[in-house]
């Protein structure tokens, strides 16, 4: 399978979405032909979850180093980060977040987010910050996910930094306002 034309196909849904999307412009992009493209695949929707399933795995975590664990969450979700914004995967997960019941999509999605909370999984698995994991890395995710996918910007670092400290419990929740009653009374 030919990077190029799994790039194009990611390129295409990025920046025209998926019902914008056709075979002939993502062929003319990859310098192949339509004929080609289907010989591989049976139609635009598993060419598509092909593509997406390529530009998951082009994001390569590097191993957890062991050293800090919130070291070694800020390193992946930054990664993360920047994967969803800086390459056209975070355009092309947009424009399929519509389409993830059709089940070519749904296999793909299931398992880019299985690949995800097993990386943070390993980050955190034998620390004191096992307790709650699940919950942890769901709070770390939709931080990285919500920012780069609908917001569409990376979360600044230090967004991250206090994120990563208040669910791993680093830093104590500031003191609430004094309770002065109700509104309007």
């Amino acid at each position: 399978m030919s990077d190029a034309l799994l790039n194009a196909t990611l390129r295409e849904l990025s920046e025209t979405g998926y019902a914008g999307t056709t075979v002939a412009r993502i062929a003319r992009s990859a310098g192949t032909s339509k004929q080609a493209i289907y010989r591989r695949f049976p139609d635009k929707t598993a060419l598509a979850a092909a593509a997406l399933a390529n530009g998951f795995l082009a994001f390569r975590p590097e191993p957890p180093l062991r050293g800090s664990v919130a070291e070694d969450l800020r390193r992946y979700l930054v990664g993360l980060a920047k994967a969803l914004t800086e390459t056209p995967l975070g355009g092309a997960i947009r424009s399929l977040s519509s389409y993830r019941d059709v089940s070519e999509f749904a296999v793909v999605f299931a398992e880019a987010e299985s690949g995800q909370r097993l990386a943070l999984r390993q980050i955190l698995i034998a620390t004191p910050f096992e307790a709650d994991m699940e919950t942890r890395i769901d709070l770390l995710l939709g931080l990285v996910s919500f920012g780069t996918l609908v917001r569409g910007h990376i979360p600044s670092a230090d967004d991250l930094e206090k994120a990563i400290h208040l669910v791993l419990g680093l830093v104590a929740p500031r003191d609430p306002r004094p309770f002065s009653g109700l509104p309007g009374t």
